[in-house]
């Protein structure tokens, strides 16, 4: 039997599990909108086709039907029940309590359209961190483990959720919310929106928090922010206290209004959104960044909106050790509260920080971390499919296989070898390919050694905002100005923004530091050694990390030989590898849109491993 899951909100898609894998349909991915919500129009009119897609992949019947709980109501094609159940149902709208009760419920199929065509069914909501948490313990691999899913909010305001995984079961056992802390998540967005435009623009404020510097007179006011002293005080174990003559005469400025430090809540906006409803809170917190804030010492720091601001970069450097340190305090904590669990499984969009994730790993409370390459909304499809399934329809992994099968269970690129050679040359491309994968392998080494860029387009597209070798731009690092080529020059990124080594996992002691064997699918920073920092200066981020990726030849053989004959023609055998996408694009999945790229960038050649298909 199978399970569908279908997720409503921003990052929306839909997603299948059974015995034999995953199948992930990433909305974006097939619209061309990135973050696209279930509330576009074309998002309504593919829904019902993706479900009959998804069906027909099925190995057996489908037996179930799982929806995500958090949606955007404009959407029109919600099931009628997942409405009424978010809307009227007092107890499952609940954050805290008994959680046993409202993270997965059976729920009326009638009058929902899209799954006329699935025959006999169930329909089960799922609520919005459980399917972080059922994401993350169930691909991971692991049969024991503490799992964390951390986000800026779901519904009620709730931004994350503890649960214990134990063979077939996951059992929450703590929520969280923002009315209380941790607002990792929301405070994150509302710095990124102001200096970046956006609440999705986390990772360049990532980046940027790397060309800043931590502000101590600061620090304590952007805690308070993240946790209030109220709740710091009450749950000392998962919160440190902060030292309140750090806090006494601090103050934020939202347009005209000042906000001082209340001792008795021991925030800010805390008092004056108690009684304010849910959205109010999520609004407040994620939505807007204080224009001004006055530290202790009596300095008033008005925030600017650009990243050449020198205090935003100073911000968003500030708030990243913020964040870094209160999440290993909190981790730590929860684990001391749960003891006997040396696995991590890490979900939610705070995953996606990466240097954040490294400290966990390098806070040694665990032998494993593990965070799914679609950690953010892009995977809540699957993790309510996998909330909701059987067993028996959820793929039997091991530690090993389990971040390779999540990590490329996305779309095929579809094209047969004689289809891709008539597109390129009805778009005035000239096209080889090559008899052996070892001929193929050495042309594209020579295209990486002249220093041009190819875009590697290979079997199942990634999970999630990573690309891990099937739909990246490739260039070699061994020559000065390669990061810009492919960064600023293809792409138009931000000059701040990093680049990912691509790396045999046997050579990457010799160049790298750090949580090495957390390195499979780029969700952790290492550090490059000092004395390969000029050698490496093309893939070293500004603040001496890098967000390295290693392959095998066991699980990516090309690509593993590809990073080696590079190596013997340069001396380096290391890549810069980044997403296949234009500026502000989702990642493409068609030959098409790639011979776009390729006519309209400086990019050099788009290569096809599996057809041995060069095309420049």
């Amino acid at each position: 039997m199978a399970t569908i899951g279908m997720h409503f909100g921003h990052d929306a898609g839909a997603a299948l599990t059974q015995a034999s894998g995953y199948h992930v349909i990433e909305a974006e991915r097939r619209l061309g909108l990135r973050h696209v919500c279930g509330g576009n129009e074309r998002f309504a009119r593919n829904a019902a086709d993706w479900l009959a897609e998804l069906r027909d992949r099925a190995d057996s019947p489908v037996t179930r039907v799982a929806v995500a709980d958090w949606y955007t109501p404009v959407c029109r094609v919600l099931p009628p029940a997942l409405v009424d159940l978010v809307g009227k149902d007092a107890w499952w709208a609940r954050p805290g309590g008994n959680l046993l009760n409202a993270v997965v419920r059976p729920v009326d199929l009638t009058d929902w359209p899209p799954a006329d065509g699935l025959g006999d069914v169930e329909l089960t909501v799922v609520r919005h961190h459980y399917a972080h948490a059922a994401l993350a313990y169930y691909t991971s691999g692991a049969r024991k483990a503490l799992v964390i899913a951390l986000d800026g909010t779901g519904n009620y305001a709730e931004n994350g959720m503890v649960c214990l995984g134990e063979g077939d079961r996951l059992t929450p056992v703590l929520s969280f919310t923002n009315r209380s802390g941790p607002r990792f998540g929301l405070v994150y967005e509302a710095l990124a929106r102001r200096v970046h435009g956006s609440q999705f623009d986390t990772g360049k404020l990532l980046g940027l928090s790397a060309t800043g510097e931590t502000d101590p007179a600061l620090l304590p006011v952007l805690r308070a922010m993240l946790v209030p002293q109220g709740a710091r005080t009450r749950s000392p174990d998962l919160y440190e206290p902060l030292d309140e003559a750090a806090l006494a005469g601090t103050a934020l400025r939202y347009a005209d209004s000042w906000w001082e430090y209340d001792p008795d809540s021991g925030g800010y906006l805390d008092a004056g959104l108690a009684d304010s409803s849910d959205d109010d809170v999520v609004h407040s917190y994620g939505s807007v960044f204080p224009d001004e804030i006055r530290t202790a010492d009596g300095r008033r720091t008005e925030v600017g909106h650009s990243p050449d601001d020198r205090v935003c970069r100073d911000l968003a450097a500030t708030l990243q050790e913020a964040v870094e340190r209160d999440l290993v305090h909190l981790v730590t904590g929860v684990s001391a509260r749960f003891p006997g669990y040396s696995t991590l499984c890490y979900a939610g969009g705070c995953a996606l920080n990466i240097t954040a994730n490294s400290a966990l790993v390098e806070s040694g409370q665990f032998t494993r971390v593990h965070v799914p390459t679609c950690c953010d909304d892009s995977g809540i499809a699957l993790g309510a499919a996998l909330a909701a399934a059987d067993p028996a329809e959820r793929p039997a992994l091991t530690d090993g296989a389990a971040a390779a099968r999540l990590a490329y269970a996305g779309d095929a690129l579809a094209v047969a070898c004689d289809g891709a050679r008539s597109s390129a040359l009805r778009a005035g491309r000239t096209v080889q390919t090559w008899p052996t994968e070892e001929a193929f392998v050495e042309a594209v080494a020579r295209l990486l050694a002249d220093r041009k860029c190819v875009a590697w387009l290979e079997g199942g597209m990634e999970t999630g905002p990573r690309a891990l070798g099937h739909r990246s731009l490739l260039v070699s690092a061994h020559w000065p100005g390669a990061r810009q080529y492919v960064s600023q020059t293809i792409k138009g990124r931000e000059w701040f923004r990093p680049v990912a080594p691509l790396c045999p996992a046997e050579d990457a002691e010799r160049y790298f530091a750090g949580p090495l064997d957390h390195t499979d699918t780029m969700l952790f920073a290492v550090r490059v050694r000092p004395e390969r920092a000029e050698l490496l200066g093309e893939v070293r981020h500004i603040d001496g990390t890098a967000r390295l990726q290693t392959v095998r030849p066991t699980t990516h053989p090309l690509l593993h030989g590809l990073c080696r004959a590079v190596g013997a023609r340069t001396g380096l055998p290391v890549l810069i590898n980044t997403s296949a996408n234009g500026g502000g694009r989702p990642i493409l999945n068609h030959l098409d849109d790639a011979l776009e790229l390729l006519a309209g960038t400086a990019l050099d050649a788009v290569v096809l491993p599996e057809q041995r298909l060069v095309v420049e």
